[in-house]
């Protein structure tokens, strides 16, 4: 397993854990939650599907938070995804790179200069998109056909337009993670 399970927050009633490879694994942490739940002074057990978070709440005594994580561990080293693979954290990206830091900070500078040139009335943000429908344009004008965009064009004209749209949309699933359907299994039990 990739990742590994941190204990959060721990209150005496109220534990946070996070299990990253549970993100984007709906069916697994229902099981994983049914699975706590079913554990002894546990009142409720809730997971976030979106962010791989556990939050663990009891009535009476203390949780023991290490043996909670420990738990979880175990729980996540036997559950499966749906593929019947074990899981894997989803997002774990690795740092950039030195050549994306050098990339970056070169594009930056270079942006920053023509800013300063352009008087703070324009950047490579508002240029560029300027210039290629410009040249866009001249190519229609300079053979007199509007070419077809092939189809991975398409695509990601389709998504990137999708993103750009409905951002809030996307902002709002992140951070709620939409886990309303397993707080309500959870509870339930």
């Amino acid at each position: 397993m990739s990742a590994t399970v941190t204990i959060e927050q721990a209150l005496p009633r109220r534990v946070r854990l996070l299990a990253p490879p549970l993100a984007w694994h709906r069916e697994a942490s229902a099981r994983i939650a049914q699975a706590l739940a079913s554990e002894a002074s546990l009142a409720r057990v809730r997971v976030r599907p979106a962010t791989g978070s556990v939050i663990v709440e009891g009535d009476d005594e203390p949780l023991p938070a290490a043996l909670l994580a420990a738990r979880l561990a175990e729980l996540l080293r036997e559950e499966r995804d749906e593929h019947g693979q074990p899981l894997a954290a989803r997002h774990d990206c690795p740092a950039p790179t030195r050549l994306a830091r050098a990339v970056v900070t070169a594009v930056a500078g270079i942006n920053a200069d023509v800013r300063v040139a352009l008087g703070g009335r324009g950047d490579l943000g508002t240029l560029l998109p300027a210039l290629f429908a410009i040249a866009g344009l001249a190519e229609v004008g300079a053979t007199g056909r509007v070419p077809v965009p092939s189809w991975f064009n398409l695509l990601w004209w389709s998504l990137r337009s999708f993103m750009s749209f409905n951002i809030r949309a996307v902002e709002e699933e992140v951070k709620e993670g939409r886990d309303g359907e397993l707080d309500e299994i959870v509870n339930a039990l």
